[in-house]
């Protein structure tokens, strides 16, 4: 990992972002661009007046808001552009620069460009084409062990490659947690074809990347109507400081990729949750 895109507005929930990434950064030695995305309040406006706008955010970006980065010791890029924060990060994670951006749950959801769940963030989820990480304001640090969801799908594989690297970097440990409520159990716990014993089969084979990578992973199989409350309440049973998983392809006239467990899962999601995207296809 080269590059983090932080989101910042100087709100509790980017704050949170921006903390998490500083330790993500001092783990892996990635850097981190901050960027704000502002608009202007009126539509018409003096170059005079904009001026002092952009030197206002500028003051708050270069200053109180990436201060205690600076403070970590991290150097820290800023950007200060103006657009709806919804463009500006999906146009910054488009050009293959960016490994994973960063944004808070929530933010100053009043103001014109500022990041909060059911905006920026939801847009991001559905947009973004590089990993998305969304950091709740009570984020835990550092991050030593990881859950990742799997269902065997494609997209599921390229959240183990993710995971993989990631785990390796930051040498975190996983745990590997599929969801599935069977209809019927007829065959006891010890019978080969238990639906448990079946599906923990199953999850070793998808594991495999990630153990390669010398990272220590478990894999439990749960029972559970909800999928995303499954993976959720397991994640939280556990201890794990972050919960990933992948996305499926942009499909439709939306182009949105996140589905329903997914969606569930960003909302309800009280840890950092890493969305994974599937791969770029021409």
């Amino acid at each position: 990992m080269k590059r983090l895109l932080v989101g910042v507005d100087g709100s509790t929930g980017s704050e949170s972002a921006l903390r998490w990434a500083v330790q993500i950064s001092q783990q892996t030695g990635a850097g981190i661009v901050a960027v704000h995305a502002y608009q202007r309040p009126f539509i018409e406006m003096t170059r005079g007046r904009h001026d002092r706008l952009v030197e206002e955010r500028t003051t708050f970006l270069e200053g109180e808001w990436i201060r205690p980065s600076v403070d970590a010791g991290v150097a820290v890029e800023t950007r200060l552009i103006e657009g709806d924060q919804r463009d500006v990060i999906t146009s910054l994670t488009g050009n293959g620069s960016v490994d994973l951006a960063v944004l808070g749950r929530s933010g100053r959801g009043g103001e014109p460009g500022m990041a909060h769940l059911g905006s920026v963030v939801e847009h991001a989820a559905h947009h973004t084409r590089c990993p998305l990480a969304v950091i709740p304001s009570n984020v835990s640090l550092p991050v030593r062990l990881i859950a990742i969801g799997l269902d065997g799908s494609a997209e599921s594989a390229t959240a183990v490659d993710w995971c993989a690297h990631f785990a390796a970097d930051v040498g975190a440990s996983v745990i590997a947690l599929s969801v599935d409520e069977p209809v019927l159990e007829w065959t006891p716990s010890w019978d080969d074809q238990n639906w448990r014993r079946t599906v923990e089969h199953d999850l070793e084979a998808m594991v495999a990347p990630i153990r390669s990578h010398g990272v220590h992973v478990e894999v439990v199989a749960v029972r559970d109507f909800r999928p995303a409350d499954g993976l959720l309440d397991v994640a939280a049973a556990r201890g794990a400081d972050l919960l990933v998983i992948g996305t499926r392809g942009a499909g439709g006239f939306s182009g949105l990729r996140v589905g329903g467990v997914a969606m569930k899962v960003l909302h309800k999601a009280s840890l950092p949750l890493v969305l994974v995207p599937p791969p770029e296809t021409s």
